[in-house]
């Protein structure tokens, strides 16, 4: 037969025991002990035999003599400790003597019998060491590492006796397989189960959660990090690379806190207990297997989801329902409460001699805390679209209130509450706007659309008495009074100075956006009574005068309104270009000038071409026609290029 032999490969997974001499006891059922002595290198003649010794020089044997003999250990002596590997080893070897090869010394079967029955009784007792070490892997301190690393080796060496058995053919121990890396693994998963069963939170942060419930996953969270750090910092030095110690406590403990939070979540839980645990689930878990420590031992991807999709999808529909549910009461509640206050006549309040509505400021708030609770606890801002629809919704809703109260106009506070809401107008579009990335491109821009449509309403009801008011000053834009009579235009820009000083009550940027709109809806108003062909420019010179005319109420115009707040400057550029067409003479210059009117402002109609020209009663038919065919080849061959809206607003000119 065949003598097993075992490898002395050193390094962590070497099979080679702490110390040659620690192994060197071998004890019989008898008590008796088999010593195999190393003599000196001294004494040996070669390493193939040492029957034929040489004996030293006399000089050389006072150092035999004074060198120390090394302690020999028997297999309890190694055993208490805790030198497992050697330990082990010794049993490898009594083993082969055994088993794996015919013993020296001839012994009756009864003795070889009682040996092998203590040798299976020792194994036990190095096996029960073997897990204690691997238990206390956890424990903080140095020497409990010192006997992993001796467990490791001990369970390496047992592996590898177990592939040497399988190569023989000969009647192998009962004990093999012995499969000590599995039981090893077995008792892992033992160990990381205990600890999270037992895992507790220190009594200061205990008591900053709100049930029982959320301490238990708190706890078991808390363990399972503090307990993955050491077992990357610490435990993992203590075994050979190609074990992936790491990766398989990581699965150990994934496995132990899915099972529990399986287990919670199979229970009816109220809305804070379904949201914490889903916040644990989507954020909490994944941002400890992020840890830079972690991740450079532990494969998170292979881990995989606390909870099921199946169960998670159902976790979360409650969550969402619930806020959906939440945030549509409250918001509803707020526009309850504004439009009560509209219908009993009650006057917005003032501050800062604006008025303030608490409307926008109140939705903002719980629109936005929905997003964000939605954002911690799926950690996921595509789940938002629910509220964010929600908003959409409102703002329809909202829309309908401010059409009650522009119908009810005779109502005294109306104009109050219209005036307040511009400001909560505004404050949804700033919203919207700076959150953009909340909202799905669809539910955006219907929002967006809701809120412009509800600023032009309220600028409009505050503008139209303005109108209203210089209407008779309109009336002479356009027609020879105007032209001959400078005062004309002056009464016109007395009328709209008088007014800008009027308006109060709005915010800063609100009543800016007033004076722009107002800016804006005047500068219509005069190009459309400009359009209305109320006066024949026969000759150059009189289309010279309209030039100078148009020109100079333009730079006025802008003056007025930029000195007062408009921020828009560029509609000075309009009669500009208008004055510019009516003092060319020409032809091809004019084609000029009204293409570049065109290229700027887009929505410029053949219509409105063919009553600017008109105001020139020299130009010829087929001038005029040459002239708009230009504009339209130009504008079939060119994309139409991003320009303010401007011709489209002026109508009503025929």
């Amino acid at each position: 037969m065949r003598t097993l032999r075992t490898s002395n490969t050193p390094g962590i997974g070497s099979t080679k025991p702490e110390s040659p001499v620690e192994h060197s006891g071998k004890t019989t059922s008898a008590g008796r002990k088999f010593k195999h002595f190393t003599l000196p290198p001294i004494l040996r003649r070669n390493s193939k035999s040492n029957s034929h010794v040489s004996f030293p020089d006399v000089p050389n044997t006072s150092s035999l003599i004074a060198a120390p003999q090394k302690e020999l250990l028997t297999f309890e002596q190694n055993l208490e400790r805790n030198h497992l590997s050697a330990a082990g080893q010794q049993l490898i070897d009594r083993e082969e003597h055994l088993y794996g090869r015919i013993s020296e010394v001839v012994q009756p079967t009864t003795e070889r019998e009682k040996e092998k029955e203590q040798l299976s009784r020792d194994r036990k007792g190095l096996l029960s060491h073997i897990d204690l070490a691997v238990k206390s892997s956890l424990s903080p301190d140095k020497d409990s590492l010192e006997v992993l690393k001796s467990a490791v080796k001990a369970i390496l060496q047992e592996e590898e006796q177990d592939r040497r058995w399988l190569k023989q053919e000969s009647k192998q121990p009962f004990w093999r397989p012995s499969e000590c890396r599995r039981h090893h693994d077995t008792v892992i998963q033992s160990l990381v189960e205990e600890c999270m069963v037992n895992a507790e939170l220190p009594p200061e942060e205990s008591n900053k959660l709100r049930s029982s419930l959320q301490r238990d996953i708190c706890g078991k969270g808390r363990r399972l990090q503090e307990d993955l750090l050491r077992v990357v910092k610490d435990v993992k030095g203590c075994y050979p690379e190609d074990m992936d110690i790491c990766n398989l406590y990581g699965k150990m403990y994934h496995q132990a806190f899915s099972a529990g939070m399986r287990k919670i979540a199979e229970y009816g839980l109220g809305m804070i207990d379904c949201s914490y645990l889903l916040h644990w689930v989507n954020v909490a878990y994944p941002e400890i297997l992020q840890n830079l420590e972690l991740t450079k031992a532990i494969n998170p991807e292979a881990l995989g989801k606390l909870l099921t999709e199946e169960l998670t999808t159902h976790l979360e529909n409650q969550y969402l329902t619930h806020q959906e549910t939440e945030v549509q009461t409250l918001i509803n509640k707020v526009l309850n409460v504004e439009e009560q206050a509209w219908r009993e006549g009650s006057v917005p309040e003032l501050r800062d001699n604006c008025y303030f509505s608490p409307l926008a400021i109140d939705v903002i708030q719980f629109v936005h805390a929905a997003f964000e609770s939605v954002e911690t606890v799926l950690g996921d801002t595509s789940k938002v679209q629910m509220i964010a629809c929600l908003l959409k919704d409102f703002l329809n809703s909202y829309k309908k209130f401010q059409e009650k109260v522009l119908k009810g106009s005779n109502n005294r506070n109306s104009g109050t509450v219209i005036v307040a809401n511009l400001s909560c107008v505004e404050q949804f579009r700033d919203y919207i706007v700076k959150k953009a990335d909340l909202f799905p491109v669809d539910i955006k821009e219907c929002c967006l659309s809701i809120v412009a449509d509800m600023k032009n309403c309220g600028y409009r009801y505050l503008t139209s008495p303005i109108h209203k008011d210089l209407k008779s000053q309109y009336r002479s834009l356009g027609t020879p009074i105007w032209l001959e009579k400078k005062h004309v235009f002056e009464k016109l820009l007395e009328g709209i100075n008088k007014h800008t000083q009027d308006v109060t009550g709005l915010t800063d940027s609100c009543h800016q956006e007033l004076l722009s709109q107002l800016h804006l809806e005047v500068t219509v108003e005069y190009v459309r009574r400009l359009l209305k062909r109320k006066i024949k420019l026969r000759d150059k010179e009189m289309q010279e005068q309209a030039a100078r005319s148009v020109w100079e109420d333009g730079q006025r115009l802008n003056q007025l309104f930029t000195e007062a707040g408009s921020r828009e400057e560029w509609l000075s550029d309009i009669l500009a270009r208008i004055a510019e067409v009516l003092k060319l003479q020409d032809i091809s210059s004019i084609q000029l000038e009204i293409v570049t009117l065109g290229q700027a402002y887009p929505d410029l109609s053949d219509v409105q071409v063919t009553a600017l020209l008109s105001l020139k009663s020299n130009l010829s038919a087929s001038a005029v026609k040459r002239i708009k065919k230009t504009l339209l080849d130009i504008q079939d061959t060119t994309s139409s290029q991003d320009g303010p809206s401007f011709f489209s607003k002026v109508l009503g000119f025929h």
